[in-house]
């Protein structure tokens, strides 16, 4: 099966290419988190996509979407039924 475009060319990266990844993911995720856009960390999101697998990067990109949508639900999640009963009462 042929490897994506920019994929390491190994099965599977040694240790310090995934160390070198995972670096790369942390630094782009802190930028994220500290309030930056994807825009303002794209330096940051491009290194992490050249360290790591392209499999690696959905893997972790949909870890990262789950993980803040599962913050926000802890911040304030209304369920659908409240919001109908105060319109209904």
């Amino acid at each position: 099966m042929p490897r994506e475009t920019g994929e390491h060319k190994t099965h599977f990266p040694n240790k310090e290419a995934r160390y070198d990844c995972w670096d790369a993911r942390d630094k782009f995720w802190a930028c994220l988190d500290a309030g930056g856009t994807e825009d303002s960390c794209k330096e940051l999101r491009n290194k992490y996509t050249e360290l790591c697998p392209s499999t690696w990067v959905k893997h972790f990109d949909r870890k990262r979407h789950y993980l803040v949508f599962k913050e926000q639900m802890k911040q304030g999640y209304e369920p659908l039924e409240s919001k109908e009963d105060k319109s209904n009462g």
